[in-house]
């Protein structure tokens, strides 16, 4: 008879192995939440007032200024007098006079009506370059291509002259950024096969370098409750398991009985012996007559 095997015929494995997995699972959700806080979203914007009209720049600088072509020449002189409107004022006071109310589809339906204009984006910076200009006093411009809630397939293309110092830099990056800047024109750009528009804004950006460890929010803090919960329950089941372990490996045996293997074969000397054993059979007698008695 061979010896059973209770511990890993038994339920606690699977339970303890569906345990772990959750209590991993649910860790790495309090990680993510806790060190990955989604950015808070703007105020929507809400009618209160008769708003106030929108006054393009009708500077001559712009009147060579054409919609849907690449950056030329052409653009140079009101692309240098935005950099130096942006230039003479500071974040805040270019973020107080930006306009909310113009979207992506306002500046691609009548870009002339918004030339010059100082529009407020908050979205995600995708690609984010550095390039040599001498239209800027450093030397240096930066461009930001953006989407927004409006314009998800469809990015800006906001160019500044000076940076956040530890902004990330390159062509596949994801930074929750804030610009102000002022319209300039729709630009045309290859997009792999495909042409495509952007519009161009010229101005400052806001950015804040993500803080490397948070504290968990109050929001998060029944699922980290849940957790410890778990985890207290796969501690128990652990312990479980070891002791099952030990007893099965520590414990003293029970007597499994004779060893000789059993079989269907009877040594031939032990068959012998048992027939002998038996005596010879009564055999009839006859009667006097010779005839054997009947049945």
């Amino acid at each position: 008879m061979e010896r059973s095997n209770p511990f890993f015929r038994g339920s606690e494995l699977p339970r303890l192995a569906l345990l772990a997995a959750v209590m991993l699972a649910g860790w790495a959700a309090v990680w993510h939440f806790a060190h990955h806080r989604p950015p808070a979203p703007e105020p929507p914007l809400r009618v209160e007032s008769i708003p106030e009209p929108v006054a393009p720049d009708e500077s001559p600088e712009f009147e060579t200024v054409t919609d849907r072509t690449p950056m030329s020449f052409r653009d140079n002189a009101a692309y240098a007098k935005l950099l130096e409107k942006a230039r003479e004022r500071t974040a805040p006071e270019l973020a107080q006079e930006s306009r909310r109310d113009v979207f992506s589809t306002h500046l691609w339906e009548r870009p002339e009506r918004y030339r010059g204009v100082p529009v407020h984006l908050l979205g995600t910076a995708l690609r984010i370059l550095r390039f040599e200009s001498k239209l800027s006093k450093t030397g240096w411009l930066y461009e930001a291509w953006i989407t927004t809630p409006d314009a998800r397939k469809y990015p800006y293309n906001c160019v500044f002259e000076e940076a956040p110092r530890g902004l990330p830099i390159g062509v596949d990056v994801s930074e929750r950024v804030v610009f102000n800047g002022y319209f300039l024109k729709i630009l045309k750009y290859q997009a792999g096969d495909a042409v495509r528009g952007a519009p161009v804004l010229v101005g400052k950006l806001g950015w804040e370098a993500p803080l490397a460890a948070e504290p968990v929010k109050e929001s998060n803090r029944v699922l980290f409750w849940s957790m410890v919960a778990i985890g207290a329950m796969f501690l128990v089941s652990l312990l479980r398991w070891v002791f099952q372990l030990f007893q099965y490996l520590y414990a003293p045996r029970r007597s499994l009985g004779s060893t000789r293997p059993f079989t269907d074969e009877i040594p031939p000397a032990d068959l012998q012996a048992w027939v002998e054993s038996q005596g010879p059979e009564d055999e009839p007698h006859e009667d006097e007559e010779g005839r054997a008695p009947s049945g």
